[in-house]
């Protein structure tokens, strides 16, 4: 692909849609996706991510990835989260309910098929096979998931300091996943106070100076 071609694709302007038109390709976009995501909401994000922002460019990629990282961080289900933020952003609560129920809904039909078929399922070699390569492939995905955060922080100094905490703790069995997640948030807390209070000084005294 030449650099022409990379330039045009960037430069795509971002197609007008009405309400009821996002509602209705969130729904589309979520139940697809969902459908296979066979080890859980965090694994479709990378597939979530091409579908929402670069494909039909419904929101830019750097916010969608900030709606991945708040649904991560958030109680209850990746999955749910996501969909919730994801849809209310684009398309309020109208939104918010497609993209949730697009996104229960594989679910809820999945376990239905396996209650009916649990006697045979656990003793099928095709089935566990295929979970087996279905677990190798989600480890794949969720690295993919962690390098697009990685690279998106790679210029911010402080941002670079939490990834690298965060993933050290829990690594290093210092803090369970859950105390990292609360002393990260903390930290953030601290830090966005900290900058507002130098924002707020600095514009004081330029008052001053302009002033004078």
């Amino acid at each position: 692909m030449t650099s022409e071609t990379v330039d045009s694709i960037e430069q795509e302007p971002k197609v007008e849609r009405s309400r009821i038109q996002k509602v209705l390709l969130l729904a589309k976009i979520y139940f697809k996706v969902m459908a296979f995501a066979f080890t859980g909401g965090l694994a479709a994000m990378p597939i979530l991510l091409f579908e929402i922002s670069q494909k039909h460019k419904l929101i830019p990629e750097d916010e969608y990835m900030d709606i991945v990282a708040l649904s991560t961080s958030m109680p209850g289900i990746i999955g749910v989260n996501n969909a919730m933020l994801t849809g209310m952003r684009i398309a309020g609560p109208q939104g918010a309910f497609a993209a949730v129920f697009s996104t229960v809904m594989p679910a809820y039909l999945s376990m239905v098929v396996v209650v009916f078929l649990f006697q045979q399922l656990p003793r099928s070699a095709v089935v566990m096979g295929a979970i087996n390569g279905i677990r190798a492939v989600s480890v794949a995905i969720l690295l993919d998931t962690g390098i697009r955060n990685f690279l998106r922080f790679r210029k911010d100094a402080f941002a670079m300091f939490m990834f690298v905490l965060a993933l050290c703790l829990p690594l290093l069995g210092l803090l369970s996943a859950f105390y990292t997640i609360l002393l990260m948030g903390a930290i953030g807390i601290i830090a966005y106070l900290i900058n507002q209070y130098r924002s707020s000084k600095e514009l004081d005294k330029t008052k001053k100076e302009s002033d004078e």
